[in-house]
């Protein structure tokens, strides 16, 4: 492909972007800011446990995201506010014919604010070329809770990554320090994807991390939390505050069932909140 067809394939991708910001309004976590453009955005704000809590369900473009795109989610929660934020499907990045697909997120946390960044799987196809990257900063008061589910190809399709590349790169701070700063590069068809020190031979890569300023979870309790299934691979650490759990498998689904157990387990010990799962998982 010529330079020029692929600048006119890159001009001719989505331009989205999403903004969003919470307020504390007498106990109740309000959704004062809204402003999107192009296919991203969110339904009405929930409230299905209590006021302090705001659901919010995000809307990604529903033909997937193609090579040219490019979307931008910026997402901040003031003091003392909550939200828990989930899409209702998977995000899928789509092959491309040349042109690099870009997703970031950025989440501002403020002080004594808790944000539960729980979205659905990310899958990319075949052929994709993608940078994604999600930024977290925080402040010492923070509460967080947030994971990121990766599948290279399809493995129910039998359609794996044979050929693309993506760029992953997750960046959490606090108070302007470095917390966790990852950068993952998968290239279709890599020694890496199937050799014993990079994926082994599994499509599902995920990260969940936890930050409890209030050191109400213990590690040791987190590390025995084993999955149900044994399908993939779980390790759990602990540094620089951050409880990091790290899974390997085949399937997105057994991985994330495997997170929201974690999550059904932390919610009432860090928060003091029961689990309440997003209506819209159920659809």
């Amino acid at each position: 492909m010529s330079q020029t067809a692929a600048s006119i394939n890159q001009e001719a991708g989505w331009q989205a972007s999403l903004d969003l910001a919470y307020a504390n309004k007498n106990g109740k976590t309000c959704l004062v800011k809204k402003q999107h453009k192009g296919p991203l955005m969110v339904q009405k704000p929930f409230y299905p446990e209590a006021e302090h809590c705001c659901h919010t369900y995000l809307i990604h473009p529903p033909g997937g995201i193609a090579g040219g795109d490019q979307l931008q989610i910026n997402s901040h929660l003031q003091d003392a506010t909550h939200a828990l934020i989930t899409p209702p499907a998977a995000t899928k990045f789509y092959r491309s014919i040349g042109p690099q697909a870009q997703q970031q997120q950025t989440l501002h946390v403020e002080d004594n604010a808790i944000l539960e960044w729980l979205p659905q799987e990310t899958v990319y196809f075949c052929a994709a070329n993608v940078l994604n990257k999600t930024i977290i900063h925080m402040k010492e008061s923070s509460s967080l809770m947030a994971w990121e589910i990766q599948c290279l190809g399809l493995t129910a399709q039998q359609q794996h990554f044979e050929h693309g590349q993506c760029l992953q790169r997750l960046e959490v701070w606090q108070d302007g320090r470095p917390l966790m700063l990852e950068m993952n590069r998968f290239i279709g068809g890599d020694d890496f994807l199937h050799s014993a020190c990079g994926m082994h031979n599994h499509k599902t890569l995920a990260t969940f991390i936890i930050k409890d300023p209030h050191q109400y979870l213990d590690g040791a309790m987190l590390d025995s939390f084993k999955p149900t299934q044994d399908v993939m691979v779980t390790a759990c650490t602990y540094v620089n505050g951050l409880y990091i759990i790290r899974a390997l498998g085949k399937y997105a689904e057994d991985i994330k069932n495997y997170f929201i157990q974690i999550w059904q387990h932390v919610r009432p010990i860090m928060l003091n909140l029961d689990p309440c799962s997003p209506r819209i998982w159920m659809t």
